[in-house]
């Protein structure tokens, strides 16, 4: 099979992902249309918002899209996502190539995608820069190889080019916000390719087990902005069986809460804590020592550490968690969308998906994150034509959006692996909220952003300590970051 042909490789692979990241979710009460029964599609509104560029002859210009084919961290390989060979008759796939061609017939382009290894991309970019080659029209890369070609002069600016309209949900709003700095952007993630959206986190949660113990409706709790930490606590309290009853709580045994430290580390961005606060004129400070990340930190290790109502465990023990949620031994599991796309498809119990808790509810929306090897794109300095990459890169953008988004939601409709109405409209409230962190993105070899899973491996909720011997080095390396963003 044809490597551009996989796109199902994205659907049915069984992921471990574990890193730390950054993303938002805002409240949305507004009803969910029902996609839930055989004769809803999701198909491409009646007109398209690419209607706004006016069709233009390009006179058969190349659109090179230069990616990596070592995949993203634990993930397999994504080349697949920008363009494919044939329809197949599987909709995410048909959807990808629709796009190609449809892009490429309005603007008389021809649309490519060239593979290596991560570092061969960034290599090849950089060369292709340095000596005015204009063949890349756009590079895609894990965010910790990306980020090298943004702050070596590498990548152009977003907002250099006119066609393309960061402030349209086709880009991601979070995204846009957070990595701007000084009126430039060098980096995004959107529809255009699919790993980095569906590489986030979320908690799922056991219906079985939440009508047992009679928690409440959690997604009318959710869409009520009432889904706090506290809330969490609540109804996690008195969930915890000795299943095997050797009056030893572990892995053989029923929790409220189940996670790895690192997708824990999430509650950070869940609950609205800021890593850094970078000024007007850009100056960095360090936001560690806030007090509402100490009552969040207070929070997660009540959750936790305090009795036995979670099973909390280092990252490598992933594997045993992801079977233990499987095996309905947990009300509460932190996870990611990749896992309800595969590793729960088969699951007996019915789940649901919950964004990560607020920090009260006075908090403005809900919060995730991008996982710390997903992909993010950039346009490299050098393109052979600004006006031509500019209109296909928006083109591309919005039918991502339009069409290949929709048939991601129907692709798991029709394999019944979303249960329900509400999940479908969280699912969606997930899509249109990742934020991609500036303190994950430009971490060089910081780890700040790992803050809360840190102090968990340590099992010491000394926030203050954990600053005063992190903090200082993370700032002063953020701020040579920022300051070149204020060179001419």
């Amino acid at each position: 099979m044809n490597k551009k042909s996989r796109i199902t490789s994205l659907i049915l692979a069984s992921l471990l992902l574990a890193s730390c990241g950054s993303g938002a979710v805002t409240e949305d009460t507004t009803p969910a249309e029902d996609t839930t029964t055989g004769d809803t599609t999701t198909g491409a509104p009646e007109t398209s918002a690419m209607d706004k560029l006016a069709s233009q002859d390009f006179g058969g210009a190349e659109y090179l899209i230069l990616s990596t084919n070592s995949g993203y961290g634990n993930q397999p390989n994504y080349d697949f996502e920008f363009i494919v060979d044939e329809p197949n008759g599987e909709i995410v796939n048909d959807a990808v190539y629709d796009r190609q061609v449809k892009v490429e017939e309005r603007f008389n382009v021809k649309i490519k995608n060239e593979t290596m290894s991560n570092a061969e991309v960034t290599s090849a970019t950089k060369n292709a820069v340095l000596a005015g080659d204009t063949s890349y029209s756009l590079v895609c890369s894990p965010l910790y190889e990306i980020t090298s070609l943004a702050t070596g002069g590498v990548l152009a600016n977003y907002y250099d080019f006119e066609d393309i309209d960061l402030s349209k949900p086709w880009w991601n709003q979070n995204a846009t916000e957070s990595l701007t700095v000084n009126g430039k952007i060098y980096l995004q993630t959107n529809f255009i390719q699919t790993a980095g959206v569906l590489a986030s986190h979320c908690l799922f949660y056991n219906k079985n087990l939440a009508e047992k113990y009679n928690v409440g409706d959690l997604y009318d709790i959710v869409l009520s902005g009432k889904w706090t930490v506290d809330k969490l606590l609540e109804i996690t309290e008195g969930t915890t069986t000795d299943l095997n009853g050797d009056s030893v709580y572990d892995a053989n045994d029923q929790f409220g809460f189940i996670g790895s430290y690192g997708a824990i580390g999430i509650f950070h961005y869940g609950c609205d804590n800021p890593f850094l606060e970078i000024s007007d004129s850009g100056v960095v400070t360090g936001m560690l020592k806030a007090e509402r990340l100490a009552t969040t930190v207070d929070k997660v290790f009540e959750l936790c550490k305090n009795g036995n109502r979670s099973w909390a465990r280092p990252i490598s023990e992933e594997p045993e968690l992801v079977k233990m949620f499987a095996n309905g031994q947990a009300l509460i599991y932190t996870g990611f969308f990749f896992d309800l796309l595969s590793t729960f498809r088969d699951m007996k119990d019915d789940f649901g998906l919950l964004p990560y808790p607020k920090f009260d509810e006075a908090q403005d929306g809900y919060y995730t994150a991008i996982h710390g090897a997903a992909p993010l794109i950039g346009i490299p300095l050098t393109v052979s034509d600004a006006k031509m990459v500019g209109v296909v890169t928006e083109a591309l953008a919005i039918d991502g959006y339009e069409n290949v988004r929709p048939a991601l939601v129907e692709t798991t409709l029709r394999n019944k692996l979303l249960r329900d109405e509400q999940s479908v409209q969280i699912y969606d409230m997930f899509f249109d909220g990742i934020k991609v962190e500036l303190a994950l993105v430009y971490r060089s070899t910081n780890d700040i952003f790992e803050c809360i899973c840190n102090l968990l491996s340590k099992n010491s909720s000394d926030l203050f300590s954990y600053a005063d011997s992190r903090e200082p080095r993370a700032v002063a390396s953020y701020q040579k970051i920022i300051d070149k963003f204020y060179e001419d």
